[in-house]
């Protein structure tokens, strides 16, 4: 980033300039000079997106990974439980066509692995068997797919017999990571800030 877009920048917040020049890895330059007096307006609460976010599902899109093995009832359960939330869900999976679920059903996913990454959705749940784990803990995109939605402060349900695909994506048990229950359809419909420090260096 040029200095001189960082310097006029200064104008509108030091705190941000500073962050901006340390990301660059430039010193900060000095202040330009502004066309016109700064103004200095208090914040608007009711311009705050993240201040006025509804906790609600409506509008919002939970990714489900899933992949052979997947607990049937358990994809059924929170399918419907999203839906009559008033939200929507898509499975993810390794393969689109063929999955074979815990109850010998076979399913069509709704979007591939390595082409439906976890920042597409509001909030992500992981339903795995043992056998399903052990075969995604070899798939770069998995552990990915799930070490983004962490990064990405976004709320994580899964099964118990997923858990070491959370481990190896280095997720951290917090308000917003819980296996699947109630609690987590409330956990959906928000971001956890509180995360951020952990997952990314802030200046």
């Amino acid at each position: 980033m040029p200095p001189r877009v960082i310097a006029n920048l200064r104008n509108i917040s030091e705190e941000l300039a500073a962050r901006v020049a340390k990301g660059a890895g430039i010193p900060l330059p000095a202040k330009a000079a502004s066309a016109q007096p700064v103004q200095d307006f208090k914040p608007s609460p009711a311009l705050s997106i993240q201040k006025n976010m509804k906790p609600i599902l409506q509008g919002r899109c939970v990714g489900i990974l899933i992949a052979d093995g997947s607990d049937a009832a358990a994809i059924d359960k929170i399918k419907k439980d999203i839906q009559k939330a008033g939200g929507t869900c898509k499975l993810v999976a390794l393969k689109l066509n063929g999955l074979v679920l815990s109850d010998k059903t076979t399913i069509k996913a709704d979007g591939q692995l390595a082409g439906t990454p976890s920042p597409l959705f509001d909030a992500v749940v992981v339903i795995l068997s043992a056998a399903g784990t052990a075969m995604l803990l070899k798939e770069g995109a998995a552990v990915q797919w799930v070490m983004d939605a962490f990064g990405h402060l976004k709320a994580i349900g899964y099964t118990k017999e997923a858990m070491p695909l959370l481990d190896k994506a280095g997720v951290v048990k917090d308000e917003g990571v819980m296996e699947l229950d109630k609690q987590f359809l409330t956990a959906a419909t928000k971001r956890f800030w509180d995360r951020e420090p952990s997952v990314r260096n802030l200046a």
